[in-house]
């Protein structure tokens, strides 16, 4: 959905030249990846005073990140493709995926990631799994955080970094501090964060009552803490070893004041004194080690084993007629020990030169839900009704890639296997079984350069998504009620197909890509409802197709060279297109974002001592939704909104940044915060996003 203002536009190496690692599994330029791979550095991430990630790519085409309100962040959708069809990493480690039963107590987000530890986030547009196996159906994210190495310079050198800021979007303070050293064979570095802040505010005008049509935001105090710590040993030339923790945390209470005098719907079940209390916590130990082993059958290998666990309890308050005052107790916790050991091999011909990845990768997981429901008047409590049971899952891989270059490196073409099994186990108290699925999925490139300034690209690639416990194992007896949910553990894996084709230019007076695309989708998972006599029978079947297609732009200007402005003077655009449509209905996917357009204007000092950029993004309107009445469903309405950052260096270590954002305090709505919304829809001025906000950072590094 955008550019990336903050890229100076005097620099002499193209941002086809970027180094990525998300498009092949290793260090390349993304002039020889033949898709789309967006890159987000620290310093663009710092430029636009980003917070958080929905912040740091708010800019970026084809990409929005999902969630608001109580919960926070939820996913990505990348190309039309959300939640657990979008894999996400950080530092190669795989992250859990949102878990949503769509009940308003209960939801674990992908809320925990700090942007001031990542060093980039890379996005793999389109299906990937060849690469990273299931989850990539739709695309991939992969944060990468810093390395000592990102922040010393070269021998023995200690680095020190503060930072602080305020945002008043959330009234929210922030302090970073940086420690990196490296000491003969020795490097190490510890990150920490702590940020201390309220809800996101919505637009202005929403208005500030108690009840179902309140408009402002709940108010909610937020704090996180953040810590990571990094520490490397170069053993000899040839081997290098590294650990590395992480802890994050973030806890947050407030009143809900829109579910103050909710109808629950039966008598007695009129809800007041409503207020929550949430805490999520994401732990990380990893070791690895990097062997420059020159042997025939690699010349190097990398291998690591990372243990990972993350937990949301929320803790929810409320008073009835019919239950008193109570206290929902709804906790969810993911477990996982990822192995993974890739090898690499150069080969040299007389014609060609061959760069070989390959490897195999393990996991071990487990998911469990711990439901409680506490009585406040009589100090009872007893197990709450979860919706799946306690699971344990495996994944097996094996992958080879071949990246080769012909013609004097004209000719880059790239090709990968891969070979995926899953195995879901639920607790054997349940009485489900046990679901087995594999996938073989393939992918075939090539990039072309006519010459140094242009090239074409075009690729086929695969995908698959392995079915989630929630969608194999729900189960719940509610005839009384009137339906039931059965499980389905022999649900296949969704598949996709890709196929990409692209342009790249770049020259003397700037850069440009242009890209089309065409994915098509099969065996989507989705509910279907029978009856059973007078009872509702809900399942999950493989039963859906959807194609998405689409095409990007993104471009550079730089006017001191094109039409001889001030040195320093750039103009940048991005254009998003997508359209598609479940091929069994024929109608639009909900996911399809609406056409998008970016325009940055700015100017960066030959000096660098201080700089500026004007952002414009403009939306249409999404009117059509999938399977629901359009007169009935609210529309998404068109919107421009303006942002201004500016950054000035006094001394070499030492930078303010500063920003109004929405600066013509427009009130819109993202698209997919009014999915399922009607004209009778409670609190649609709640879903808003912010009216005009600013924010000021310092950042002080010697």
């Amino acid at each position: 959905m955008a550019l990336s203002p903050s890229i100076y536009a005097q620099d002499e190496v193209s941002v086809f030249d970027e180094v990525v690692v998300s498009g092949t599994r290793s260090e390349q330029s993304i002039k020889n990846v033949p898709s789309s791979v967006t890159k987000v550095s620290a310093e663009q991430i710092e430029d636009n005073l980003a917070t958080d990630v929905k912040q740091a790519l708010k800019y970026e085409p084809g990409v929005q990140v999902n969630g608001q309100g109580r919960f926070g962040m939820q996913d990505f959708t990348v190309r039309g493709m959300s939640g657990s069809r979008v894999k996400v990493l950080i530092d190669g480690v795989q992250q859990p995926a949102s878990y949503n039963p769509g009940a308003e107590v209960m939801r674990k987000n992908s809320n925990t990631i700090e942007v001031d530890t990542l060093t980039a986030i890379e996005i793999n547009k389109g299906p990937s799994s060849t690469l990273y196996g299931s989850d990539a159906l739709g695309g991939t994210v992969l944060m990468r955080t810093k390395n000592p190495e990102d922040m010393l310079e070269p021998g023995d050198d200690t680095h020190v970094g503060l930072k602080t800021g305020y945002a008043s979007v959330n009234d929210e303070y922030k302090a970073t501090v940086e420690l990196a050293n490296r000491s003969g064979d020795w490097e190490s570095m510890v990150i920490y964060t702590y940020r201390d802040g309220h809800e996101t505010e919505t637009h202005g005008d929403g208005a500030d009552i108690t009840g179902p049509n309140r408009g402002a935001a709940d108010p909610y105090d937020i704090a996180s803490h953040n810590v990571l710590a990094k520490v490397f040993y170069q053993i000899n030339d040839n081997h290098r070893v590294g650990l590395t923790g992480e802890y994050y945390t973030r806890s947050a209470d407030g009143s809900i004041l829109s579910g103050e005098g909710r109808d629950g719907g039966m008598p007695g079940y009129i809800y007041t004194n409503v207020r929550g209390e949430d805490e999520d916590q994401r732990y990380r130990i990893g070791f690895e080690h990097e062997w420059l082993a020159d042997l025939v059958a690699f010349d190097s290998l990398n291998w690591s084993l990372n243990w990972t666990e993350s937990e949301a309890e929320h803790n929810s308050y409320d008073h009835t007629e019919a239950k008193g005052n109570r206290n929902r107790v709804r906790s969810g916790k993911d477990d996982s020990l990822q192995f993974d050991l890739q090898m690499q091999k150069s080969l040299e011909f007389a014609t060609s030169r061959h760069e070989l990845t390959y490897g195999v990768s393990a996991s071990n997981e487990s998911f469990a839900l711990d439901y409680r429901d506490y009585d406040l008047d009589n100090g009872k409590n007893k197990a709450g009704s979860e919706e799946v049971p306690s699971s344990d899952s495996e994944k097996r891989a094996i992958f080879v890639q071949d990246q080769m270059f012909f013609m004097d490196d004209k000719m880059v073409v790239t090709a990968g296997l891969r070979y995926d099994d899953f195995t879901a186990t639920p607790d054997e108290q349940s009485g489900l079984k046990e679901h087995n699925s594999d996938a073989l999925t393939s992918r075939l490139g090539m990039v072309y350069h006519w010459n140094q300034n242009l090239s074409t690209y075009a690729q086929y690639s695969e995908g698959f998504r392995s079915p989630t416990i929630y969608e194999m194992y729900y189960d719940k007896d509610h005839t009384m009620f009137g339906y039931r949910i059965e499980s389905n553990p022999d649900l296949k894996p969704e598949e996709s197909q890709s196929y990409e084709i692209g342009v790249r230019a770049n020259g003397r007076i700037g850069a440009m890509e242009l890209s089309a695309f065409y994915n098509d989708y099969k065996n989507f998972i989705s509910s279907q409802t029978t009856m059973d006599g007078s009872v509702e029978v809900t399942t999950n079947e493989n039963i859906g197709k959807a194609r998405i297609y689409g095409s990007e732009f993104k471009g550079s200007l730089w006017l001191d060279e094109a039409f001889g402005a001030p040195m320093g003077s750039y103009v940048r655009l991005s254009m998003a297109y997508l359209d598609g449509e479940d091929k069994q209905t024929g109608e639009t996917l909900d996911t399809i974002a609406p056409f998008t357009t970016v325009v940055g204007l700015g100017y960066d000092a030959p000096s660098e001592l201080w700089g500026s950029a004007l952002t414009v993004t403009m939306a249409a309107a999404k009117d059509e939704w999938q399977d629901k009445d359009a007169d009935a469903n609210l529309e998404a309405p068109s919107y421009t909104v303006v942002d201004l950052t500016a950054y000035y260096r006094p001394v070499s270590d030492l930078t303010l940044r500063a920003g109004l954002f929405n600066a013509f305090d427009e009130k819109y709505w993202q698209y997919q915060d009014l999915e399922g919304a009607t004209a009778t829809t409670e609190g649609i001025d709640r879903r808003t996003q912010p009216g005009r906000n600013w924010g000021v950072t310092l950042d002080y590094a010697f």
